[in-house]
């Protein structure tokens, strides 16, 4: 799952429902919510085929699932595990692409995005950003501007605080 080499892009897979009944960003903000994640089966079958494809090509180099936290949990941890930051452009409400927990999304990072786009056919796919050399990870908002700046060892640290009360 973590990041290989800056300079790689970043895509995120499957698409993104408002499904954030549940999710952790309703629980840290207090709300509960009615849109929990659904699975479709025959849908993630086709998804999951197509990723499998892609992996098999060579054209990813690392992939993560968008499960809890959402996409941005995903990021950061591809980021801190790899040791390399990340610039992200959102392209759909902030929120929602970031904290979403729909099922079947996954991160990946892409070598060779020709050969990603062909495998995976006529699959959800979306470039959001890329790989970057150093520890700056920052995510700019669908209205362009920088929502979060921080550096991957700040990710990291938090990360690591939940789990020092267990």
């Amino acid at each position: 799952m973590d990041a290989k080499k800056p300079g790689n892009s970043i895509y995120i897979v499957g698409l993104t429902y408002n499904e954030l009944g549940g999710s952790q960003y309703y629980k840290m903000k207090g709300f509960i919510g009615n849109d929990v994640p659904k699975v479709d089966a025959r849908y993630g079958r086709q998804l999951m085929a197509a990723l499998t494809r892609a992996i098999g090509k060579g054209c990813v180099r690392s992939c993560h699932d968008c499960s809890e936290g959402g996409a941005a949990v995903s990021l950061a941890e591809m980021a801190f595990a790899g040791g390399y930051g990340m610039d992200i452009d959102l392209d759909m409400r902030n929120d929602l692409l970031l904290f979403s927990e729909s099922n079947t999304r996954f991160i990946v990072e892409v070598k060779d995005e020709d050969k990603f786009i062909r495998a995976m056919k006529s699959m959800p796919i979306w470039k959001i950003g890329r790989v970057t050399d150093g520890k700056a990870f920052r995510i700019f908002g669908n209205d362009k501007r920088l929502i979060i700046n921080t550096t991957i060892d700040k990710l990291k640290s938090a990360w690591q605080s939940a789990f020092k009360g267990l």
